[in-house]
């Protein structure tokens, strides 16, 4: 196989059949290319329903949990089966254009990922860029992963190959969802791995409320698990105490809502408020 899209579906039936033409959509669109959609059942009291006639120019492999994982296990459950030489992460309720995963294969040639742009999408239709102006071509900076968190909002955006999937993320398992992206990107690059960019908008990311990446307090917990996963792999302190700052940063934002005491913090990290403040200018 070329490309292995791999998504985990967590009591999401209905999505099921909208994924089956987004990605027999993109094979249409990519007819040079082996695809195969690896669905990963991770809640595995409810079988899965879909309608198999979807299955068009694309293979389908069915993996069953026998409990569930969360996204971190569900996802390492699928890149088990998987046999792509480059590997996308799919999240069920999110979307690629026709012509994602062609842009993708085109851009990375044979270098280690590549990264698009997307859009996020909230519940009211608004849709704005993931990245701006220059953002994306700061995602090799893998000391801002440190001083800022995750530059990628979602692996959708990016398309990996299989053997650069670092061992952090492979070998381990994360409890709590939400920073296992952090902690795949961050190895990857601490690997000495390489992203090419694609300038192209090939994802869409929901944004509804809802989502693990809207509940700071999770994702400051997720975040804690994933520092801690990644320090035998990576023993740099400098990063180690960067990150701790950052991440007691936004634990103090977020057990008081006060417009003073965020600015003291900032101004107590400087070096971090600097960092964030370039980056977000894009």
């Amino acid at each position: 196989m070329d490309v292995s899209v791999i998504t985990p579906i967590y009591k999401g039936n209905r999505y099921i059949n909208g994924i089956f033409q987004m990605i027999a959509d993109n094979a249409q669109k990519a007819p040079q290319l082996d695809i195969e959609l690896v669905l990963v059942n991770d809640s595995p009291e409810i079988p899965l329903e879909y309608d198999e006639s979807l299955v068009q120019n694309f293979s389908l492999k069915i993996v069953d949990n026998k409990k569930n994982l969360g996204i971190h296990g569900a996802r390492k459950s699928g890149l088990h089966s998987a046999e792509g030489k480059y590997i996308l992460f799919f999240d069920q309720d999110d979307s690629l254009t026709d012509t994602a995963i062609a842009s993708q294969y085109q851009y990375v040639k044979n270098a280690d990922a590549v990264v698009s742009n997307g859009w996020v999408k909230d519940n009211t239709g608004t849709k704005r860029p993931l990245f701006i102006r220059h953002q994306q071509n700061r995602v090799n900076d893998v000391d801002l992963y440190f001083y800022i968190g995750n530059l990628i909002a979602s692996p959708g955006m990016c398309l990996i190959r299989k053997d650069c999937i670092p061992n952090c993320w492979a070998q381990e398992e994360m409890k709590t969802n939400g920073a296992d992206d952090w902690l795949l990107w961050t190895g990857f690059l601490l690997d000495g791995r390489h992203f090419e960019i694609n300038p192209d908008f090939t994802y869409t990311h929901k944004s509804v409320g809802t989502n693990t990446s809207d509940d700071e307090t999770k994702m400051i917990e997720s975040s804690v698990e994933a520092a801690k996963i990644m320090q035998p792999y990576y023993l740099n302190e400098k990063f180690n105490k960067i990150y701790q700052r950052r991440l007691a940063m936004r634990e103090m934002c977020t057990q008081k809502n006060n417009a003073f005491l965020k600015y003291l913090m900032y101004f107590l990290n400087f070096d971090i408020a600097f960092k964030l403040f370039i980056f977000k200018k894009g």
